[in-house]
């Protein structure tokens, strides 16, 4: 499949790109204006500020053509900041997103943050964790968290210092996860595997 891949300048995109060719599909990188012809899907990955995204986005004329490839159903990928874009707006700086979700982007709880390193995920049974089990981990690195309106589409959990927070949404053709599957070693290939076979 050919996955085009937001750069909004919020993130190092190698690690995504190579193991998408691992996967043998095919990522282009789309960084300015309308999207390059002739793909299944789209991948918003990111780390950092929502406000400096959203602004981002508007200076590379990405966002109104983001917008429409959601008006016309095209599947959409979330990855860490690339989820938290999803919602209506956050808490961090007024920051405002791209409103496909209701709901909004609140701090962590936790004393510690940024939560970085490796946790698991509490999921609903769902294709996407597939090969899965409760123990298996993955890489976080996020100081705030989506707080969905709609709680049927949180379809992950993770606990950090006994605070919950959402780590998978399925809305098709929207799926986001918290956490970085191009960090999470075998484990993220194997979730990013079965995104390609069971959602796009």
């Amino acid at each position: 499949m050919r996955a085009l891949v937001v750069d909004y300048g919020m993130g190092n995109l190698g690690s995504l790109l190579a193991l998408l060719e691992r996967l043998h599909h095919q990522g282009v990188v789309w960084s300015h204006g309308t999207p390059p012809p002739g793909y299944d899907l789209v991948i918003l990955p990111g780390v950092g500020s929502m406000q400096a995204a959203f602004d981002q986005l508007h200076e590379r004329e990405l966002l109104e053509p983001l917008l429409d490839l959601h008006r016309r159903e095209v599947p959409i990928l979330g990855i860490c900041l690339g989820l938290q874009l999803f919602f209506e707006s956050s808490e961090e700086g007024n920051g405002r997103g791209l409103g496909f979700l209701p709901g909004r982007v609140v701090a962590l709880k936790a004393n510690r943050v940024p939560h970085m390193g490796w946790n698991t995920v509490r999921f609903r049974a769902h294709p996407l964790f597939k090969g899965l089990t409760p123990s298996s981990a993955f890489y976080f690195v996020h100081s705030y968290r989506v707080a969905p309106e709609q709680g049927e589409i949180v379809y992950g959990e993770t606990e950090y210092e006994q605070e919950w927070f959402p780590s998978v949404v399925v809305a098709p053709p929207l799926v986001g996860v918290q956490f970085h599957p191009e960090l999470s070693g075998p484990v993220g290939r194997q979730w990013l595997d079965n995104y390609f076979r069971e959602m796009v």
